[in-house]
């Protein structure tokens, strides 16, 4: 009888749970708007509580942020080209996001989570002092960013 309440409260609580989960992502939706085309030099994505892809072909590209909540998120920059620098801020709370960069460009990636985390973004590849700049500050929260070079572009 003990055991069955427990298991009814449990319940009772999960679905409390998720129901709070949905309204906090529809609130992160309003409050973090996305913003910008394939070929913005600023953009912004939001995945909330659904799925989201974002293609850069931006021909000086100066910054961006990701943020997915209760989602995931594709962003393909291997398209893009920078400047010299450019920065970029991803968020993942309770999702994941995947990064594509050039292999030209050069990563100075600082990250920062709990109970999750960020793969990626460490390695230049013996590139040169005046190769483009791409600084990435990535929070994990529960979920996890996955940075990577893409292999089909040859460093030129």
């Amino acid at each position: 009888m003990i055991a069955v309440k427990l298991l009814k409260r449990l319940l009772g609580a999960l679905v409390v749970l998720n129901l709070l989960l949905v309204f906090a992502a529809q609130v992160v939706k309003r409050m973090v708007p996305s913003y910008g085309d394939p070929e913005s030099e600023v953009f912004s994505v939001v995945a909330a509580l659904d799925g989201a892809e974002f293609v850069s072909q931006a021909k000086d590209l100066r910054a961006g942020s990701a943020t997915a909540f209760l989602g995931g998120l594709a962003l393909d920059l291997s398209g893009a080209t920078l400047g010299s620098e450019a920065r970029l801020e991803v968020r993942a709370v309770l999702g994941g996001i995947d990064i594509i960069v050039p292999a030209d460009w050069r990563l100075i990636t600082t990250s920062s989570g709990f109970a999750g985390g960020v793969d990626g973004g460490e390695e230049d590849g013996g590139l040169p002092v005046e190769a483009p700049v791409l600084e990435i500050d990535a929070q994990a929260f529960f979920g996890g960013i996955s940075i990577r070079v893409d292999d089909t572009a040859a460093v030129g």
